[in-house]
């Protein structure tokens, strides 16, 4: 089971699209695939400091130690990537404006997130759904510019026959 925090971006549709779940604990992709990893994720400022100390580093420990030392930094360095990479995500996501709704667990996503929101308590602002002061269904303005008074199929309302 993976335990998963769930942040929210204020002013976001209430349907749950602006909610994003990130898995706590080290990230085996972003271990393996690092730079890709940080491009999927759109984590910009995080894949140009990558970039920057990983060639940093590289460059120096093969220029004073040799490429042993720098292939063994360099897994060090993915290392700690994997181990920070959903933090990183985390951090991100503040700045974007995102804040933290929960905590969920599931083995998979889908169930955590099914687990979410079957305990997600948060009213549905129907207010800012549907503003009291606009209909439902708006009146449709004919091509003559009169509004019609009746719903339907019937072009207009007419006087009302009796059977």
């Amino acid at each position: 089971m993976h335990i998963y925090t769930v942040h929210e971006l204020p002013g976001a549709p209430l349907d749950g699209a602006g909610l994003v779940l990130v898995k706590e604990g080290f990230s085996f992709p972003a271990f393996v695939f690092s730079w890709i990893w940080l491009l999927w994720h759109r984590l910009w400022i995080a894949l140009g400091l990558w970039l920057a100390l990983t060639a940093l580093v590289s460059l120096a420990a093969d220029f004073f130690y040799g490429a042993v030392v720098a292939a063994i930094c360099s897994l060090a360095l993915q290392l700690v990537l994997g181990f920070e990479a959903n933090d990183i995500r985390r951090w991100t996501l503040a700045r974007r404006g995102y804040r933290l709704a929960g905590i969920t667990g599931g083995a998979t996503v889908e169930e955590a997130e099914r687990l979410f929101f079957g305990k997600w308590d948060r009213p549905l602002d129907a207010a800012r759904l549907t503003p009291a002061d606009t209909p439902v269904w708006p009146r449709r303005v004919s091509a003559t510019g009169v509004r019609p008074e009746i719903f339907g199929l019937f072009p207009d309302a007419g006087p009302k026959r009796e059977a």
